[in-house]
């Protein structure tokens, strides 16, 4: 059982609690989705544990995530609600990348890890003109507080720029040129100067996926002509 790499009974039953089938349902198993995310995080985890529960869970699942920093986990499980932001965000700016030309590696959630110091899996992560062993650019979607400090992990892996969603906005912070810290939040991409954050927010709050690609492609190309 995977419960049983936590020791401590403590530790054990939120774990149990949160992976229990329609524990986050109704009487009827049909209650409603939540709105942001359902996080867990337990204190004393060696790396060992967190490798062997990744392994246990299965590389390809979509949820739960993981992360591990300084012998913490967090383990989080997405809402509809999280999911919708992230792909409305990942397929606008994917369009902007290709109305501009510019070379893209997409590696999605991915995970990250460095051995024995810090692992994670994004929401959304990109390596841009060639292909890198950590990513450029990664997106994070919060609705709810709480977790891991999720900078304090990207910086052990000099990504350059993380987007965090928080309040129905994005926050861009950019990692300082000695890789001592994140400064921001700031309103323009260091990466994408020419991206217009506030067209990409308006347009992935469109009702339609299809009304949000048009309009936001017609304004790349009209600021671009």
């Amino acid at each position: 059982m995977i419960v049983e790499l936590f020791t401590e009974p403590k530790a054990r039953r939120p774990f149990v609690r949160a992976f229990r089938p329609n524990a986050r349902q109704g009487g009827n198993g049909a209650g409603a989705t939540p709105s942001g995310e359902e996080r867990i995080v337990l204190c004393g985890v060696t790396w060992e544990q967190y490798e062997r529960l990744d392994k246990e869970l299965g590389h390809d699942r979509p949820s739960p995530r993981l992360y591990w920093f300084d012998g913490q986990l967090e383990i989080m499980t997405t809402s509809l609600k999280h999911e919708q932001i992230k792909k409305a965000l990942a397929i606008l700016l994917e369009d902007y990348l290709f109305e501009t030309g510019i070379e893209t590696f997409p590696h999605g959630q991915a995970t990250l890890k460095r051995m024995a110091d810090v692992g994670a899996e994004p929401d959304e992560s990109w390596c841009f003109e060639e292909e890198k062993n950590s990513p450029d650019l990664v997106l994070e979607v919060a609705l709810s507080s709480g977790g891991i400090p999720k900078l304090d992990i990207y910086q052990r892996f000099g990504v350059p720029e993380v987007w965090l969603w928080r309040k129905n906005r994005l926050e861009i912070w950019t990692l300082r040129p000695d890789k001592s810290a994140y400064d921001g939040p700031v309103r323009r991409s260091r990466l994408l100067r020419g991206l217009d954050i506030e067209s990409l927010e308006r347009c992935s709050a469109l009702p339609t996926w299809r009304e949000a690609r048009a309009r936001f492609r017609q304004i790349v190309r009209r600021r671009r002509g």
